[in-house]
C-alpha cells in the first residue's frame, strides 16, 4: 500500500502543471462598414460581443481589430468580415507599467502595414481615427493620479 507522502507526492505532481482558463464573454467596440450593401457610407462603431480566455487587459483592445463575421441566414448573401480595421490590416496593442503605484497603459494603434482595400471609399487615416475613438471609448475613466494612459499611432508608410 502506498504511502501518504507518496499519494501527495503525486498529487501534486498532478496539480501544479494544470493551468485554470476562465473564459469570459466581453463587449468590444469595432468600427464596422458594410461594404456592398445599401445603407449609407459609414463606419458604425458598435459593441461586439467576443469570447477571451485572457485576464489581461491588452485582450481586448486587440480585439478591436480582430475579423468579425456576422451569423448569416441568407443564403444568397456572402458572409465576410464586417471589420473595416482588419480589412485594412490595423492592428491595436498595449503594455502597462507600473510608476512608483500608478499604472501606465501604453496603447499602440499600428496602421504601419494598413493597405486600402480595392472599393472601400476611406482613408487609411479615417480608419485609424475610428480605431482610436474605439480605444477611447473602452478605455475606462478613473481619477486623476490612479492610471496614466498613453495612446500612440504608427501611422502607414507611403
Amino acid at each position: 500500500m502506498p504511502s501518504m507522502k507518496a499519494i501527495l507526492l503525486a498529487l501534486t505532481l498532478l496539480i501544479l502543471p494544470a493551468h485554470a482558463t476562465s473564459l469570459s464573454l466581453l463587449m468590444v467596440k469595432m468600427p464596422i462598414y458594410l461594404h456592398g450593401s445599401d445603407s449609407d457610407t459609414q463606419i458604425q462603431i458598435l459593441n461586439v460581443p467576443v469570447m477571451n480566455a485572457s485576464s489581461t487587459n491588452e485582450a481586448s483592445y486587440s480585439a478591436i481589430c480582430h475579423a468579425f463575421i456576422p451569423p448569416n441566414i441568407s443564403s444568397w448573401v456572402k458572409p465576410s468580415d464586417v471589420n473595416i480595421a482588419s480589412q485594412y490590416g490595423i492592428h491595436v496593442s498595449m503594455e502597462e507599467a507600473s510608476e512608483k503605484g500608478i499604472y501606465h497603459w501604453m496603447i499602440t494603434v499600428n496602421a504601419e502595414a494598413a493597405k486600402r482595400p480595392e472599393g472601400f471609399p476611406f482613408t487609411i487615416e479615417q480608419v485609424v481615427d475610428s480605431v482610436v475613438t474605439c480605444v477611447k471609448l473602452m478605455t475606462p475613466t478613473v481619477p486623476e493620479g490612479d492610471r496614466k494612459v498613453t495612446i500612440k499611432v504608427w501611422a502607414a508608410k507611403k
